[in-house]
């Protein structure tokens, strides 16, 4: 069933990734790449700064779903763009998923708690800002969405919870009911990071 949900999560990311761009311009091949980078970036980058086997050679599927997702994303733009608004909802549970995953892969290796929720939420949002920094967009640390926050309270709450009942199997349930439930309020409230105002002097 894991290995199900990281499959869908892969294609939705590859989806939602090549729908983020589709005003920039970019040709089928571009709109790929960039499709895939968004599904695995944040794994590769967090398999090699960890200098763990990548997880993508070791199962080139997750390559074949992304790529397959990107180009159906591609070329049916204006229909996904009518379910918009549930692929988001897709996209937010992928991304709890894949923050938390992330999490327990890094505890697993005996590293640092706090490197474990770093690397998840790296896991979660590094493949889209590698898309946004290549497609020439605002990258999605400067925006004002509530995507990154959930993540970074989800896998805190999964550490916490690990240490203090290391023996529940549903801790991780736990957490990924809180994650994902955060990023759906959000996007269904259209909840947004207050900004930073500057004010002029003269």
């Amino acid at each position: 069933m894991l290995y199900f949900q990281e499959m869908l999560g892969t294609a939705v990311f590859a989806i939602t990734g090549v729908l983020a761009i589709h005003k920039v311009g970019v040709d089928l091949f571009g709109a790929v790449v960039l499709g895939i980078i968004t599904a695995i970036g944040g794994g590769t980058l967090r398999d090699l700064l960890l200098d763990q086997p990548i997880f993508w050679i070791a199962d080139f599927n997750y390559i074949w779903v992304a790529l397959f997702a990107a180009l159906l994303a591609f070329f049916l733009t204006t229909r996904f763009q009518q379910r918009y608004r549930l692929l988001l909802y897709l996209d937010g549970f992928a991304a709890a998923l894949f923050g938390l995953v992330a999490t327990e892969k890094v505890l697993g290796l005996n590293l640092a708690a706090p490197l474990a929720v770093m690397m998840g939420v790296l896991t979660s949002i590094g493949g889209g800002i590698a898309r946004d920094v290549l497609a020439g967009r605002p990258s999605l640390l400067m925006s004002r969405e509530i995507y990154a926050t959930p993540i970074l309270l989800g896998c805190t709450l999964y550490v916490l919870l690990h240490d203090a009942f290391p023996s529940i199997r549903a801790v991780g349930w736990i957490a990924l009911i809180f994650t994902s439930g955060l990023r759906f309020l959000a996007i269904y409230k259209e909840l947004q990071m207050p900004a930073i105002f500057s004010t002029k002097r003269g």
